[in-house]
């Protein structure tokens, strides 16, 4: 065999099996990208109750260190948005959660009986000129908080329903919305709007609720659900009625009523496990044709050439 010859089956001994390899790793982001999703069952707390300047509001409270320990037990990463943070961009980006936590403060608007969720946004001009567009479709309001002190009044951007429905990014996929905040389920709007959207269930108060009380009642809710393996309906049976208010937790729609959130989450780490065995199984089988294809050229190079 020729010089000449033999440095082309050096540059080719190199060039295929880099060429296979660029293909198997094209070949496996194709399988990643139609696969789906192969994160961790997510959760977030939107924590805005300290707007009033008296409820406990921060990631040190009793309530958001038990209810991290207890969804990290059972494999829920947790994220945590502050007081501060309760952005109309983080409500945007509540769908990619499988469970969302708002302990923050909510109403019934008077005008059309709708509830609104708190952003932790000032009703500034600066705001309503930034935000104009959704002002003028209807899908904000003012959320007006009455400070118990002094009577005096401080003015937030509230979201009605309507964002929920039309600003959203992407669709709820095995998700529970529990909102904390008072009259969050004294009407059906914004849990129509979450359904709507592909949440699985929408609990909430039926009026006004104390935050000592929620924060206990909720924090019961969730060991029903991922202690004790209860559904929706005994787990919300069992929950007490506020002493100072008579609210009570509720849940939409009925037919979620059979629902068990421990079993939602485990078939998502099922989901997950079985991911990441596929991508296994597919590396090695490509990695092995990548092998077997590298071998077959070398083995018909050499036949060629020696015919000459």
């Amino acid at each position: 065999m020729s010089k000449y010859n033999t440095k082309i089956r050096m540059k080719l001994k190199v060039i295929i099996p880099v060429t296979l390899v660029i293909f198997c790793i094209c070949l496996i982001t194709i399988f990643v990208f139609f696969r789906g999703n192969s994160e961790s069952p997510r959760a977030i707390i939107l924590d805005n109750l300290g707007l009033d300047g008296q409820s406990p509001s921060n990631e040190t409270i009793p309530f958001v260190q038990e209810t991290r320990k207890l969804l990290e037990r059972v494999g829920v990463k947790v994220d945590y948005v502050g007081v501060n943070d309760v952005t109309l961009e983080v409500y945007q980006n509540l769908a990619k959660y499988n469970l969302v936590i708002l302990r923050v403060h909510s109403g019934l608007l008077i005008k059309d009986e709708m509830v609104c969720f708190f952003t932790s946004e000032p009703l500034s001009p600066k705001n309503l000129n930034k935000y104009s567009e959704w002002f003028s479709k209807g899908y904000l309001a003012n959320a007006t908080l009455e400070l118990h002190d002094d009577g005096t009044k401080k003015h937030f951007i509230g979201v009605k329903p309507d964002f929920i429905s039309n600003c959203l990014n992407g669709e709820f996929e095995n998700s529970i919305i529990i909102a904390m905040g008072c009259n969050s389920l004294e009407s059906y709007s914004m849990a129509r709007a979450f359904v709507n959207k592909g949440a699985l269930v929408y609990i909430g108060w039926t009026s006004d609720v104390t935050v000592n009380h929620t924060d206990s009642a909720t924090l019961g809710l969730l060991k029903s659900f991922f202690e004790k393996n209860e559904t929706i309906e005994e787990a919300i049976d069992k929950a007490s009625a506020d002493r100072r208010t008579g609210a009570r937790l509720t849940y939409y729609p009925e037919k979620a009523a059979n629902l068990r959130p421990k079993k939602i989450i485990e078939q998502l780490l099922e989901k997950k496990s079985s991911f990441i065995s596929d991508l296994i199984d597919s590396f090695s089988w490509v990695l092995l044709i990548t092998l077997s294809a590298s071998n077959w050229f070398d083995s018909c190079y050499r036949r060629f050439f020696r015919k000459f």
